[in-house]
């Protein structure tokens, strides 16, 4: 069934997102190699349908990715855009799991839907309909509710920097990670769901995690940050132990 709230509760929180104007710029640039320093111009777009345009043109998640992924080299600002990609990253996963469970509404990846801008139009082509399950939803198995992954990275999210929660939760699961000394693409190849359905695969006990963050937490380059969104996370994370 089809659900436009949740495509709404998800283009609202891009839009209310601190970032927004990143967030705009690079999915423009990922869209159209089009880069704006107009403010005005920017603010004038629409995120909903830079998003609309950013699905069609990329129907294979793991493809964007790696498409913003290799944008973000290109800019001056690494880290800045880099937090805009995760966020891009993370609220578009979610609709890609609304489509490939037939939430999400048809009409919004209509192929037929003309993509307007000041820059000119974009006819989208149906190229939506080649993917698999598989490439979409890398862990899909690892969760009994994947769709309440939408809440429980906006309670992390709302408490903690999305980065410093990022950086925990992929030194818990693999390496200590230092910004100085590691390669930030590594951390880019996971998005805030991926690491999250990985720590219930890893993890099978709170108890468990919760030894393993407060471990990883006294190595990292900022303790205290990393202390306080192990908290956040722990918290926001039991309910689905």
């Amino acid at each position: 069934m089809e659900d436009l709230n949740l495509l709404e509760e998800v283009i609202d929180s891009l839009e209310q997102d601190s970032n927004v104007l990143r967030i705009k710029r690079l999915i423009l640039f990922t869209c159209r190699d089009s880069w704006s320093n107009d403010v005005n111009e920017v603010k004038a777009l629409h995120v909903r349908r830079l998003v609309q345009e950013l699905m069609i043109m990329f129907p294979d998640l793991n493809k964007l990715k790696h498409k913003l992924n290799s944008q973000v080299k290109q800019l001056s600002k690494q880290s800045d855009y880099l937090l805009a990609a995760d966020n891009i990253i993370d609220c578009l996963g979610f609709l890609y799991t609304l489509r490939d469970e037939g939430k999400l509404p048809h009409s919004f990846l209509n192929p037929e839907i003309s993509l307007g801008s000041q820059n000119g139009s974009l006819v989208a082509k149906n190229e939506a309909v080649e993917k698999t399950e598989s490439d979409t939803i890398p862990h899909k198995h690892n969760i009994k509710y994947l769709t309440n992954l939408f809440d429980l990275r906006a309670d992390i999210s709302r408490n903690v920097s999305p980065l410093h929660a990022k950086i925990l939760l992929f030194s818990a699961l693999n390496y200590r990670f230092s910004p100085q000394e590691r390669d930030w693409s590594a951390l880019y190849t996971y998005d805030i769901d991926d690491l999250i359905q990985l720590i219930f695969q890893t993890y099978e006990t709170v108890e468990a995690l919760e030894t393993r963050l407060a471990e990883v937490s006294q190595t990292l380059d900022q303790p205290e940050d990393a202390k306080r969104a192990a908290a956040v996370i722990l918290q926001a994370i039991k309910p689905f132990y």
